[in-house]
């Protein structure tokens, strides 16, 4: 993508509060801003955020390479997987395709001592690398409820970076990982951007005009209720319900939390897990633990999919038939050569397309859901 202006934001020396920029009308722009000769670790994640908050308000890609150590190729799939979320969220807003956000909300950054993670990141990175002089720096961006951020901030998770110094005072972010980053910008797994035209073009595809269709009658006598399904998803998005197992982000908690809104929208008033209500020999979960169909995508996939399966669901590929209580399973093309579903996300609102997920615990817009593909599976009724 050539970019034919280049707007200069200088940012100031002290203040390390979000800046307000004019953008040009232009739609091939970016946004640059310069580094202050002196700094600190802390300093740089700060702008770092920033800066990628305002190009995502701005649907502009963010030049930040004063701040990020582009001899790592991990940063510079960072910046590749930037310019491609924004090229998506300015050509679907330009179509009208859903809703994007444009609306900034406030954020804070909790440090966090490295006894405090919750895995075993650290047992995988070599700071030899990354010279005498890297800081890593563990942190929580915590926001306000209820509001989607920025995918890459992975608020209510932890994230750690690697801060490099350059030279005395000048400090860069070398390494960035949180829950989900794999699938987005791992440092050997390189994120390409297609032209303006040819995203556009696969866009047009992703969100095409189909038909609704009819589930037909339910085959077993539980209902599912779509609403209470996003409710409960909305409710303990954010945050862990104590009557589940929870697995953890490391190996990835989203299928667990995508199978208790499920369940939620099966349950009778009496329901708990504890006395197992609402769940089959095959699909449960209670504080101890579960089954692999309960907390594995491809595991419940397969599941739904064997011949007089307990759980009855339609599954469908297309964006616009999504309604709320549907579940969302997304696979990265950074990651796979073929189609490889590895993510599950709940519709929690269907007129702005907002999904709430686990492993980062925070929701997230489908507009924002860049160099991924996507299938739907709507659940109708179950047996338990």
């Amino acid at each position: 993508m050539k970019f034919i202006a280049v707007f200069l934001v200088f940012v100031s020396l002290f203040a390390f509060s979000p800046e307000v920029y004019a953008f040009s009308e232009s739609e091939e722009a970016e946004i640059e801003f310069t580094e202050p000769k002196r700094s600190s670790p802390k300093a740089a994640v700060m702008r770092y955020f920033d800066a990628l908050y305002d190009s995502y308000i701005a649907m502009l890609p963010v030049d930040i390479t004063p701040i990020v150590d582009t001899d790592f190729e991990m940063m510079q799939n960072v910046l590749n997987w930037n310019e491609l979320l924004q090229m998506r969220r300015r050509i679907i807003s330009e179509n009208g395709y859903c809703y994007v956000e444009t609306e900034r909300f406030d954020y804070d950054i909790e440090y966090i001592k490295r006894r405090d993670l919750k895995d075993q990141r650290m047992d995988f990175i070599s700071l030899r690398q990354y010279g005498k002089n890297a800081t890593v720096l563990h942190f929580v961006i915590d926001g306000e409820d209820g509001k989607a951020y920025p995918p890459i901030f992975a608020v209510n998770s932890q994230h750690t970076v690697i801060v490099t110094e350059e030279e005395e005072g000048v400090f860069k972010i070398a390494y960035h990982y949180f829950p989900g980053s794999e699938g987005k910008f791992e440092n050997d797994l390189p994120v390409t951007v297609p032209s303006e035209e040819e995203y556009a073009a696969l866009l047009e595809k992703e969100f095409e005009e189909i038909a609704p269709f009819s589930t037909g009658k339910p085959k077993h006598s539980l209902v599912y209720d779509e609403k209470a399904a996003a409710e409960y998803a909305i409710t303990y998005c954010e945050k862990q319900n104590p009557a589940f197992h929870f697995v953890g982000d490391w190996y990835g908690n989203c299928m667990n939390f995508a199978s208790q809104s499920v369940w939620s929208g099966f349950c009778e008033e009496e329901d708990s897990p504890r006395n197992r209500g609402s769940l089959t020999n095959k699909w449960y979960c209670t504080k101890s633990g579960g089954t692999l169909a309960w907390s594995s995508v491809s595991r419940f996939w397969n599941w739904i999919r064997t011949e007089n399966c307990d759980m009855q669901t339609f599954y469908f590929k297309h964006v616009d038939q999504a309604k709320i209580g549907d579940i969302v399973n997304i696979g990265s093309y950074a990651c796979e050569t073929s189609e490889k579903y590895t993510h599950a996300l709940l519709v929690v609102d269907d007129e702005k397309m907002m999904l709430a997920q686990n492993s980062p615990a925070c929701f997230v817009y489908y507009s924002d859901l860049a160099n991924n593909y996507s299938r739907f599976i709507r659940p109708v009724s179950l047996d338990a």
